[in-house]
């Protein structure tokens, strides 16, 4: 796919407010389901199909917007085509403003999903699991490394027992080649892997561990790692010690917690791979995958850590 299949831009100052037009006159929008520091995103409905989409609105006047991030963004939505992954639909690009219009994820959050019931399987688990693998699969045969995997970017299609989940939120993600090295330091703390924490320069494989942190939370309702003091934190993660206290984990199986244990090891060559994964005998259903998760931890598992930016922690790490 490429870009300029997605992209409606502007010429003139004529075309640019015809472009305004064109925008209020194709979708009718509804409510705010999101804010970010320089961005909103709305429900909206295609009046001539009645589709839903979620727009997001960037204005480009704001002190905080950096245009090379939200093309970045785009560059790599406009390369995704998965049935995991929030897909783009087009883009206006106006004289003060982009609009983002991508598929609606009506659903909501896979977490608050979960909390509404009594309890859920391992087998369901694992099917969660599965579905962000073979996501990620397809975003690194692309070149792409999301770089912030957690449990507010796992969005499901819609509220039915069937939904599909979708992977959102491609703001930090990164293209790279084989070769490619990155250095930034970004992601949300509780999910980011050691290697991003070292300064040594880190790949695909962060996507990984956060994964391996996500399943965690998944079957425990509690993080791997977590310390309100930032420094501790990371001290931990780096370290890369993970526990399986008996309480939250003595009914989960052995399986999972060896998939886990495989995901969250901190020497990068060891970790465990997206292939081998697929291939676990906890994914592909040989484990004890109808142990029941109780709701008291399924109730846990509502995003409860911090939001920190990584602005003033960066040179603590």
């Amino acid at each position: 796919m490429m870009i300029n299949s997605f992209f409606y831009n502007f010429k003139t100052k004529e075309k640019r407010k015809n472009l305004v037009e064109v925008i209020y006159k194709k979708y009718s929008f509804q409510e705010k389901i999101g804010d970010g520091s320089f961005s909103s995103v709305y429900r909206a409905v295609e009046k001539k199909t009645k589709k839903e989409y979620a727009i997001k609105i960037i204005k480009k006047n704001n002190l905080q917007f950096k245009k090379h991030l939200i093309d970045n963004e785009i560059d790599i939505l406009s390369k995704l085509d998965h049935p995991n992954i929030i897909k783009l639909k087009e883009i206006f690009n106006t004289k003060k403003k982009f609009f983002i219009v991508m598929e609606y994820a009506k659903g909501g959050e896979l977490f608050d999903k979960l909390r509404e019931k009594d309890h859920f399987t391992e087998r369901e688990a694992s099917k969660i699991i599965k579905k962000i693998l073979l996501a990620l699969q397809h975003l690194h045969k692309q070149g792409v490394v999301h770089r912030d995997l957690k449990p507010e970017n796992l969005l499901l299609s819609d509220s039915s027992q069937d939904a599909e989940l979708k992977i959102s939120d491609f703001g930090l993600s990164k293209m790279i080649s084989k070769q490619d090295i990155m250095s930034t330091a970004c992601g949300t703390p509780y999910y980011v892997a050691p290697e991003v924490l070292s300064h040594q320069g880190y790949g695909k494989e962060v996507d990984l561990w956060s994964t391996g942190v996500i399943m965690y939370v998944l079957l425990s309702g509690c993080a791997p790692f977590y310390d309100e003091r930032i420094p501790i934190l990371f001290k931990k993660i780096k370290t890369g010690s993970v526990n399986f206290p008996k309480k939250e984990w003595g009914d989960i199986s052995k399986e999972a917690i060896d998939l886990i244990r495989h995901f969250l090891i901190v020497s990068v060559p060891l970790r465990i791979t997206i292939k081998e994964a697929l291939n676990h005998p906890w994914i592909i259903g040989k484990g004890n995958v109808k142990t029941k998760i109780p709701q008291k931890i399924s109730s846990q598992t509502k995003k409860n850590q911090k939001q920190i930016s990584w602005d003033w922690f960066e040179e603590i790490i």
